[in-house]
């Protein structure tokens, strides 16, 4: 079942990923961003995972609690379709201890609710390249009978996919929009980071 302590755990190990690989992301920002996406990110999941230490109540008022202090951080975008997707989230958690189906639809409106906030989608060389697959794989394992770690090592091995196709894209979005083929052989750290968070999930549930 997926409650509070399931996200607590989550957020937890997504965080320590992304202080192992921070300065690896900021030099792929580097190539063709500002080069502080690792900076950025970092300070989201700090957010995200503070708030969910720190808030009490139901797993939506958490979840909530989460995706407002990610948005609250001065992280441009990152901030913004990061929180953007655990205030989705919130929507869908209709109870404190979700199946693993429930699981999947909590997910499902997390994206749903980044949709809203980004025209990105696949092959546009940004984070979305990472989570949209993420997101498919699990609902593919829908009614399946398929349990927290079978559905978070699918959607960490479709993000992993979706980032590191990254590299022969041209990026649309942002500024490296600007330097159109130039963009073509550095993967994006947007979906990188991505895949990065999604690996430690998956790691944080096979081990629970």
């Amino acid at each position: 079942m997926f409650t509070v302590e399931t996200l607590r755990t989550l957020l937890s190990a997504a965080l320590a990923a992304i202080e192992t690989n921070v300065d690896k992301l900021n030099k792929l920002d580097s190539a063709v961003g500002d080069g502080d996406h690792g900076t950025a990110i970092l300070a989201a999941m700090r957010a995200a995972a503070n708030a969910a230490a720190t808030t009490s109540g139901s797993l939506a008022e958490v979840l909530s609690a989460v995706g407002w202090a990610v948005m609250n951080e001065a992280s441009g975008s990152t901030s913004s379709l990061t929180g953007s997707f655990y205030v989705g989230m919130a929507d869908a958690a209709p109870a404190d201890a979700l199946s693993p189906d429930e699981t999947i639809a909590m997910f499902q409106a997390g994206l749903k609710n980044t949709c809203l906030s980004t025209k990105a989608g696949v092959v546009d060389k940004t984070l979305m390249d990472a989570q949209i697959p993420a997101v498919d794989a699990m609902i593919a394992l829908k009614e399946t009978g398929a349990t927290l770690p079978t559905i978070f090592a699918a959607a960490a091995k479709a993000a992993k996919e979706g980032a590191e196709s990254t590299k022969n894209l041209t990026a649309k979005f942002g500024r490296a929009k600007n330097l159109g083929e130039r963009t073509v052989g550095h993967y994006d750290a947007g979906a990188m980071s991505t895949a990065i968070i999604y690996a430690a999930f998956a790691q944080s549930t096979s081990e629970a």
